[in-house]
């Protein structure tokens, strides 16, 4: 009996251990939307089933974006995730920050082609790079462009 408990209890505890896991980057960020105008350092963090964007405006209050399965939330504020990017522009898909974090290729926007350590996707509206260590979206129509570059 006291076997199969302790066994039970490194069991729970390797689950535990791997589902609190989260990996943390120190990245540079600039965020500029119509409702997101930031540059500075921070923190990308990626997690069981969520991603967050931390950026420290000027030593200020912090700016969060965490994006979860079904919602982002802007500073503790949630917002479903289809109408949160639909209000950047109708015409993004509903990943686009998804993929943006997780460095993937963004569907409908173009042709990949494969550069050194990552690939570009770009067409008269949209620039999109990717390499091992930095990602560029550009949306020339809207004015918006999202940098994330990590720092180690």
């Amino acid at each position: 009996m006291y076997k199969k408990l302790s066994i039970l209890h490194f069991i729970f505890y390797i689950f535990l251990f791997i589902g609190c896991a989260t990996k943390t980057i120190p990245v540079y960020s600039i965020i500029n939307t119509p409702y997101i105008k930031v540059s500075d350092q921070g923190f990308l963090k990626k997690g069981f089933n969520y991603k967050k964007l931390v950026i420290y405006k000027d030593a200020n209050i912090p700016v969060e974006i965490s994006i979860y399965k079904n919602s982002i939330c802007l500073n503790k504020r949630c917002y479903p995730k289809d109408k949160f990017v639909k209000k950047l522009s109708p015409d993004y898909p509903k990943n686009l920050l998804d993929n943006i974090i997780e460095k993937k290729p963004i569907e409908n926007l173009g042709k990949i082609t494969k550069i050194k350590k990552g690939f570009l996707q770009k067409n008269k509206r949209f620039f999109y790079q990717i390499d091992d260590k930095k990602v560029l979206f550009k949306d020339k129509l809207k004015k918006i462009i999202i940098m994330i570059k990590e720092l180690n």
